[in-house]
């Protein structure tokens, strides 16, 4: 796809033509629409391939299969308090005043002997949890009885099923135990060896290369050379806004605005990346670094602020690239318009948004004609207001945001109290 919507130019041999005719000026094409430009986005990513491994290496990674019991837990039906398994038809006349008496043949302590099947009109002495014999369908407790040792006085009837644990009454064999898509904490990874599985199949979080393009950028921690120069916020903004959706995220920090140091930076990166977010650059020599380097596609989008968006797959990988502008506004409202569904995709969950929500506006907003307005703001119980000031581009206005405020086009004019659209970010700071 073209950059920017542009056609090259075709040059016409100079020996034919006697006369230069001016180009007619270009069209601006008009601006993609934020949910096309995603869906275009989206087309290129790809959910990582699922890997297995250990139950425990597995933890806080998200499950890629189904998982459904193949054993029945208790594994064997047993008695659930301590007294005599008996034949409920054999005790079903006996009460205090007229005890049925039966022998006793063998006493069942432990869960590795169940003893031979029970023969009609006798009784076998169980503890809690111990197997019952074939052909006892019940126990009576031994409040119920004498405690007879050769033999026992029953003094309640009990029916078939009664004080027992049934094999499978926990988990039955072909139950549904966890979900696709389940993400493993402390709890599954207990019920995963509870039912004897010592590896499933789990997709690695997704590792994420931020890196920044700016020639007057400055990493923090080092002294600023000029008045002209800034620190820069966006990557160490960026990679932190990955990390919290489970990214495994690695900084390759700032670049200068030059080709042949952004196609080394880019290409470096590539072994130890499943996805590479740029910020900055997209006016700047990052659009054809990115067309040499693969396929790329950088258009205006209708959103504000950060008009200008760029995605490409680069490398034998075909490895996703997100441009976002530069500015950490802009920056911010890009990762989660485009690279937080992105992640999501990469870790095969459903392709949404942050939570959504109708929230009235502490104050008055205004949004654009042909841009989806996205203004970063915070939410107390009296609804949510914007930070900072319009235009300023500032990551001291995005950490105080926990929503961002969503205006579609065309609305000139939200009145204070109103209701509007808002993607809730993380908890709210109240």
């Amino acid at each position: 796809m073209a950059l920017f919507g542009r056609k090259k130019r075709a040059e016409a041999p100079v020996e034919t033509i006697d006369e230069v005719v001016p180009d007619e000026p270009e069209t601006p094409s008009k601006p993609l629409g934020v949910e096309q430009y995603r869906e275009q986005l989206l087309a290129v990513v790809e959910p990582q391939q699922p890997i297995g491994l250990g139950v425990l290496d597995a933890f806080g990674r998200r499950l890629c299969e189904d998982i459904v019991a193949d054993i029945d837990l208790p594994t064997f039906t047993g008695a659930a308090v301590e007294g005599y398994a008996v034949r409920a038809a054999d005790v079903a006349a006996a009460s205090a005043s007229h005890p049925v008496t039966l022998p006793v043949l063998d006493t069942l302590d432990s869960p590795l002997y169940r003893g031979a099947p029970l023969l009609e009109a006798s009784t076998v002495r169980v503890r809690v949890g111990a197997p019952i014999p074939d052909g006892a369908d019940a126990v009576v407790p031994l409040e119920q009885t004498d405690g007879g040792e050769l033999e026992v006085q029953i003094r309640a009837a009990v029916a078939a099923g009664e004080h027992l644990r049934l094999a499978g009454s926990d988990i039955a064999d072909g139950t549904r135990l966890l979900e696709n898509g389940r993400v493993l904490d402390a709890g599954a990874i207990g019920l995963l060896a509870e039912v004897g599985l010592d590896k499933v199949l789990v997709r690695q979080p997704p590792r994420v290369v931020v890196l920044t393009v700016g020639s007057d950028l400055v990493p923090p921690g080092l002294p600023l050379a000029s008045r002209a120069h800034r620190y820069d916020a966006t990557t160490t903004l960026i990679a932190a806004a990955a990390r919290a959706d489970g990214a495994r995220v690695f900084p390759a920090g700032t670049f200068g605005d030059d080709a042949a140091v952004l196609t080394v930076a880019l290409t470096d990166q590539l072994i130890r990346a499943d996805l590479i977010v740029v910020v900055g650059g997209l006016e700047g020599s990052l659009p054809e670094v990115l067309e040499e380097l693969g396929t790329a596609s950088v258009q205006r989008v209708a959103i504000n602020p950060g008009g200008l968006q760029g995605f490409a797959t680069i490398g034998a990988d075909n490895t996703p690239v997100i441009a976002l502008p530069g500015g950490a506004s802009s920056a911010f409202v890009g990762y989660h318009a485009f690279v937080r569904p992105a992640l999501r995709r990469l870790q095969g969950e459903p392709d949404m948004l942050s939570e959504s929500r109708l929230l009235p506006a502490r104050v008055a907003l205004h949004g654009h004609d042909e841009a989806t307005e996205l203004i970063p703001a915070t939410i107390s119980d009296r609804g949510v207001e914007p930070t900072g000031v319009p235009g300023a581009d500032l990551a001291y206005d995005v950490a105080r945001a926990d929503a961002l405020i969503v205006l579609p086009p065309g609305t000139h004019l939200v009145p204070a109290n109103s209701d509007v659209e808002v993607w809730v970010l993380t908890t709210p700071r109240g």
